[in-house]
Parts: structure tokens; C-alpha cells; sequence
């Protein structure tokens, strides 16, 4: 009997069902990690937000997007035009804002923004977010793995799959471990990935401590830009095939008519 009772305890405690953990290991390791990564990501936010450098921006880039904006606002409310305003605007429009540019001169319309790869200061700023975002994640992996591996700091209340076993105990090489337990190691990369809602709430939606998203906008930072040249012929064309009906024409015999 003694000894079936002693082969049951030890299959609990390979399993995890019997084991108890520290409270100091709450204390002094879950809690201290947690508050050093929430500490973390509000001082890289005031430190992106010093590092940044004011966007610069062309006149004639700046322009021709205005442009862009006032022609498709006055597409967007044009039943409020009388017709011959309307097509008085569509022929400006068509014939001197988005006219085409001559074959024979190359240098002719307008010329398409230069690539954000190509400017040195979005290269700086760049190199500015991934060393406020990279060079803390590793000094503070490193301090993780050096104080606390190994460590078992709770249980999940939830039972998981063998799969989780590799996200959830890093650094843990017992693999008769029960899933639900987590490492430090694994703490901290659920801290990392996992207070991106508590900072939108602290910061705002804006902030700068969400990896993820920095590293999608400089993907799409590096990516080509639309040609400003394509961008006038499509609202040219845009203006030229568009259906005109002043809704204000008669309104008030149509008003009387109704009541």
C-alpha cells in the first residue's frame, strides 16, 4: 500500500498535479518581470516620441495631394452644383489641373514621389525605432534567462494542448510537465506580446510600444509608392465618365408639390 501510495504521488508531481509553487517565486520573479516590461514600454514611448524627427514633406507632393482631395470632394457633392458650374469645374479640371502630360517633353505633369527607402532621414528614423525596440527586448531576455531560468512561476486555470508545451515553457526541459504551467521565460515574451491593450488604454491608440506595429509600418514605409502621374489620369478619367444631376433644380415647386 505504501508503496502503490508513493508511485501515485510521484505520477502527480510529473505531472504537475501536486505541485506547489513559492509564493516568493510570485513576489519575486512573475510580478518584477511584469512591472519592468510596463516600465519599459512607457519609457520607449517617450523616448520614440524625442527620437522622432519631424516628416518632411515636398511642396509639390503636398500639393498634388490636395488637389487629389479637393477633386474627389467636389466629385463626391456634385448634385449640389448647377450644371453649368459643374461642367465648368470638370472642363478646369480635366484640361489644365490633370491634363496629359506631352510625350514629347519627359519632364512634363507631375513627377512621382521619391521612395521612402531612398530618403536618409526615414532611414534614420528607422534605425531610431528598431534600436528603441530591439536593443531593451534583448538586455531584458538576457537578464530573464540569467536570474530566473528554469523557473515555474503559475499555473493556468485552463487546461491546453501538448502544443502550447513549447510557447509556454521555454527554457524547461521536463517534458512529463503538465502544458498549464508557465516558465519565466515564457512570461516574458507573454508580457511583451501580451500588454499591447493595457498600453492602448495608458497611451493611447497612437503609441509607439507595440512592436507589431512598427514593424508593419516600415514594411509598408518601404514599399513604392504610387505614381502621382497615375493618380491624375485616374481622376481625369474619373471626372470625364461622371454622371451630373443638380438635386436643388426646382426644389421648391417640388417642395410645394409634396405638401
Amino acid at each position: 500500500a505504501d508503496c502503490r501510495m508513493m508511485m501515485m504521488m510521484t505520477t502527480m508531481l510529473l505531472y504537475g498535479e501536486g505541485m506547489v509553487l513559492d509564493p516568493r517565486i510570485r513576489d519575486w520573479v512573475l510580478i518584477p518581470i511584469f512591472v519592468v516590461k510596463l516600465m519599459d514600454g512607457l519609457v520607449r514611448q517617450f523616448i520614440s516620441v524625442m527620437l522622432k524627427s519631424k516628416k518632411r514633406t515636398s511642396k509639390d507632393a503636398t500639393a498634388q495631394q490636395n488637389t487629389l482631395r479637393r477633386s474627389g470632394v467636389f466629385r463626391a457633392s456634385s448634385q449640389f452644383v448647377p450644371d453649368g458650374a459643374f461642367a465648368m469645374r470638370r472642363k478646369y479640371y480635366t484640361t489644365k489641373v490633370f491634363k496629359a502630360p506631352e510625350t514629347s517633353d519627359e519632364n512634363a505633369g507631375p513627377q512621382a514621389p521619391q521612395m521612402p527607402m531612398q530618403d536618409p532621414f526615414v532611414m534614420v528614423d528607422m534605425m531610431k525605432q528598431n534600436l528603441a525596440m530591439f536593443v531593451p527586448n534583448i538586455v531584458f531576455m538576457g537578464w530573464v534567462s540569467y536570474f530566473f531560468a528554469g523557473f515555474v512561476l503559475m499555473r493556468l486555470p485552463f487546461g491546453l494542448s501538448d502544443a502550447f508545451k513549447s510557447m509556454f515553457q521555454r527554457g524547461i526541459g521536463l517534458q512529463s510537465l503538465d502544458v498549464r504551467y508557465v516558465s519565466s521565460l515564457s512570461w516574458f515574451f507573454i508580457c511583451v506580446f501580451g500588454l499591447r491593450g493595457l498600453f492602448s488604454v495608458l497611451l493611447g491608440s497612437n503609441n509607439n510600444s507595440d512592436e507589431t506595429k512598427i514593424m508593419r509600418q516600415q514594411m509598408a514605409a518601404g514599399g513604392m509608392q504610387q505614381d502621382a502621374t497615375k493618380q491624375f489620369a485616374a481622376e481625369r478619367t474619373e471626372l470625364e465618365i461622371a454622371q451630373h444631376k443638380y438635386v436643388i433644380d426646382q426644389c421648391e415647386q417640388r417642395l410645394v408639390d409634396q405638401y
